[in-house]
């Protein structure tokens, strides 16, 4: 009974560090894939457009991070129309 209690309390100990993570901007796609759950996007905070991997501009604009999608949509960005 002890270690489920122990369990249970980590776990809810370990979530607000792991939202706080996906939160964070990134400089590198894979440091942020090691974090996201969603998928990671490329954050553009002067339209706050964001664009998924395989598009004309992830990873391209002169101004730009890299976020767990649900962190980006959670801070107001929308995704680019193209997707």
């Amino acid at each position: 009974m002890r270690l489920v209690a122990a369990i249970i309390a980590a776990a809810l100990l370990a979530s607000p560090v792991a939202l706080a993570a996906e939160g964070k901007h990134y400089s590198d796609p894979a440091a942020a894939a090691k974090v996201c759950k969603s998928p990671v996007v490329w954050v553009n905070p002067a339209s706050a457009i964001y664009h998924l991997q395989g598009s004309r501009y992830y990873g391209t604009t002169k101004d730009g991070f890299y976020m767990c999608e649900k962190a980006a949509q959670a801070a107001g960005n929308r995704a680019a129309e193209s997707h």
